[in-house]
């Protein structure tokens, strides 16, 4: 959108908010945030970066000048220092460097256990119990306000619900952990083995309730389609059952429908697929697409979800522009756009949004309004914090492995800015803006109220 691998939570950073986090790969995507854990695990690979550094296998020749001098360095604090440097503590200092000054804010490495580790949740498998967290306030104090509750997860099944706050923690009542403070329940969370049940002690409205529950292995869902009559999710083991769950959307009309997309990753695709399915089957005609929270994910995925919005394309149809230092173009496409086979000349298509639509999500967006399914004032966006826009991200990220064989390190960088397919309009640092036209509501974390007002503002 994130864990502590392989069996606890961990969360993507950006501002003052921590989701369940996205997924890069070696091939190019467009995810919306950074895990603030990148920059603390660097020990699993110290040794190897050692062995290359201090030139077991390769003569000192080899090295530049510099490389040369940071051997040097090494050996000296480690022989004549008055406290022992590990080769742990000296190398961490470097990677430390390199990620957090060096390089932006979406760049980093990361060690052989977390590239396998995301690799693994590519497939939407997650390991944990899928919450994210907004974890201060306005005016700056510490709170555990939950933003996001992946379907398909330990906490979906328990009743966890978005706009929930964590107020305290324990293994039963009388040893209760009352705190709002993140690090603490991450540390919490550590110590928990899979499937070994706790206690989380929710404030929700004026009332305070006690849930228990346990971190689990769960394939998520990223698509919930509900009408004025039907509500559906992907539940069961792989996370491909599309099952009647939820609660109908009083506000909608008898010709509208609603489908809300979380991330572009694991089975996203075919979700939506299937959801589009139910919609052209209950003979809907218009739609309310939900970005809200959505900070990104693959560029492939992307690509089949935007063959449905390339109104009065037909063949291939460019979706996306990557510009690479060099000059370098990549064009994006969706090969095979069905805009028609579910929309009429007179369907509306609205869209969600917030400061977390980000990335993938502003790119989809892009691709509406540049091929006419959508206009600025067919998006509402929530106000987060007493602001309404989206996140602004329009560059996109590579990751590739050091090796193709073994469990091996890799780097993920920023590559490319992205570019709306015709317009050539890029969002990067601005987002889409109530100045654009774009209308806005203000944030409610009661039951369908922010949804429900904001189709009110997009539809009268």
């Amino acid at each position: 959108m994130k864990k502590d691998y392989p069996e606890t939570e961990e969360f993507f950073t950006k501002d003052n908010e921590r989701e369940v986090g996205l997924n890069p790969l070696a091939q190019p995507q467009t995810d919306g945030k950074k895990t603030s854990v990148f920059w603390k695990k660097f020990s699993s690979v110290a040794l190897a970066v050692g062995m290359f550094f201090t030139g077991y296998f390769v003569s000192d020749l080899q090295y530049d000048g510099e490389l040369k001098t940071l051997k040097r360095i090494k050996e000296q604090i480690q022989t004549h220092y008055f406290e022992e440097i590990t080769d742990d503590q000296f190398y961490g200092v470097i990677f430390d460097a390199v990620n957090n000054d060096l390089l932006d804010l979406y760049s980093g490495y990361m060690t052989p256990d977390e590239y396998q580790a995301l690799l693994k949740e590519a497939t939407g498998e997650w390991s944990g119990l899928g919450i994210g967290f907004r974890v201060e306030d306005e005016e700056g104090n510490k709170q555990l306000l939950i933003q996001r509750v992946s379907g398909n997860s330990p906490a979906e099944s328990v009743g966890v619900k978005e706009g929930d706050c964590v107020i305290g923690y324990g293994m039963d009542e009388s040893s209760m952990i009352l705190s709002e403070d993140y690090e603490s329940f991450v540390a919490f969370l550590k110590d928990r083995a899979k499937d070994e049940n706790f206690l989380l002690k929710l404030r929700r409205g004026s009332e305070e309730i006690i849930l228990e529950i346990c971190k689990k292995t769960f394939i998520e869902n990223y698509v919930f389609y509900r009408s004025s009559t039907s509500a559906y999710a992907f539940t069961g083991e792989n996370g491909t059952d599309l099952t009647e769950r939820g609660e109908p959307l009083t506000a909608l009309d008898s010709k509208t429908a609603y489908i809300r997309l979380t991330q572009f990753n694991g089975n996203a695709a075919t979700e939506f697929r299937l959801a589009m399915g139910k919609f052209k089957e209950e003979g809907k005609t218009n739609l309310v697409l939900d970005l809200r929270s959505n900070g990104g994910g693959y560029m492939s995925i992307l690509q089949e979800i935007a063959s449905y919005f390339c109104k009065g394309a037909s063949g291939s149809s460019l979706i996306a522009v990557a510009k690479y230092r060099g000059g370098q173009r990549e064009n994006f496409y969706a090969d095979n756009p069905c805009y028609e086979q579910y929309f009429t000349e007179n369907s509306k298509i609205k869209v969600l949004a917030d400061s977390m639509t980000a990335s993938a999500s502003e790119c989809l967006i892009g691709a509406m309004v540049d091929y006419g399914a959508i206009t600025y004032e067919d998006i509402c966006l929530s106000e987060r914090g007493g602001i309404a826009k989206t996140y602004g991200k329009g560059i996109m990220q590579t990751t590739r492995p050091f090796s193709l064989i073994g469990n091996s390190g890799a780097m993920k960088l920023t590559t490319a800015k992205i570019y709306w397919p015709k317009s050539g309009n890029c969002i990067h640092g601005r987002g889409v803006l109530p100045e654009d036209g774009a209308k806005t509501v203000q944030e409610s974390y009661e039951k369908d109220v922010e949804i429900s007002l904001a189709i009110a503002k997009l539809f009268e």
